[in-house]
């Protein structure tokens, strides 16, 4: 039997629509400055879709470039005197950013009540204390998603791999809340863990951000296990280009209980909660 696909588009419909409503009813267009440094194709992608979809919504966003050369100072001198203004409700430091930069540094400049992808120290500690100002956008699709199919968490087995700040560490955190899309028993993999297969043999779901196309093979996987692919890579077929994500979807899809497809999963939710949390700023300034 094949698996349910775990598709977020109708999620991203509803969320869009209740959006869309909430800023027909605020008195100002919210601002949110959008930081990029480098010059990284693929992270541009990311950019023009956050631009384009928040200004659909009737948000106003404000993209600033960096180059490679600038000065770390100025950057941060940037984020400091352009977060002063009152029309701004959310700055976000698109990720990675080049190896010569402090990314603490520059992270830790941001005002944590206009942190929208929830990366500060200061939020990151308060979503361990589970009062967060912010949930981080693609752990909240994640759970978007587990939500949306009734898929509980409560004592299961959950592998995450990854333990980046932006993914691994915050779904960690999150499984660990109470209630029935938490409580779970999370287990971390990461690229120095060994005999991988023993540990997403025995997890109930699992959850991938590697970076890798098919990572994740049917061998390795038991047959009611629930799969979230979060990984989005970028390869070449027919001398086209397509997306696909870490797990072999079209051979996973005839031996588990549910996957998400890529594209069409966790990542059509990102940029939408990164919105949401634009709009929860400004309700809380306003």
């Amino acid at each position: 039997m094949a698996a349910i696909i775990l598709e977020g588009k109708e999620i991203l419909l509803r969320k869009e629509e209740a959006l869309k409503e909430k800023i027909k009813k605020l008195r100002a267009h919210p601002v949110f400055l959008i930081i990029q440094i480098g010059s990284d194709e693929s992270t541009f992608v990311y950019v023009k879709n956050k631009i384009k979809k928040s200004e659909k919504l009737g948000l106003v966003p404000l993209y600033k470039n960096f180059k490679e050369e600038d000065d770390e100072e100025k950057i941060i001198n940037f984020i400091k005197e352009e977060q002063r203004r009152e029309d701004v409700c959310g700055v976000i430091v698109e990720q990675p950013i080049p190896k010569k930069f402090n990314n603490l540094r520059i992270i830790s400049a941001i005002d944590p009540e206009k942190d929208i992808d929830c990366l500060t120290p200061y939020n990151l500690g308060r979503l361990a204390w589970d009062a967060p100002l912010f949930y981080p956008a693609t752990p909240k699709a994640v759970f978007d998603i587990l939500e949306n199919y009734q898929i509980e968490t409560v004592g299961k087995k959950v592998l995450v791999i990854s333990r980046s700040l932006i993914i691994g560490k915050p779904l960690l955190l999150m499984l660990l809340r109470k209630g029935r899309f938490g409580d779970a028993t999370p287990i971390c993999a990461h690229s120095k863990t060994k005999e991988l297969k023993e540990l997403t043999l025995i997890a109930d779901i699992i959850i991938t951000a590697v970076g890798k196309p098919n990572f994740l093979t049917p061998d390795m996987v038991k047959e009611e296990s629930i799969i979230i692919d979060c990984g989005i890579n970028v390869v070449e077929k027919d001398g086209k280009k397509t997306i696909c994500g870490d797990a072999a979807f079209f051979q996973l899809v005839e031996k588990v209980k549910a996957i998400t497809p890529v594209p069409g999963g966790v990542g059509v939710l990102t940029t939408i909660n990164i919105l949401e949390n634009v709009i929860l700023s400004y309700e809380r300034r306003a």
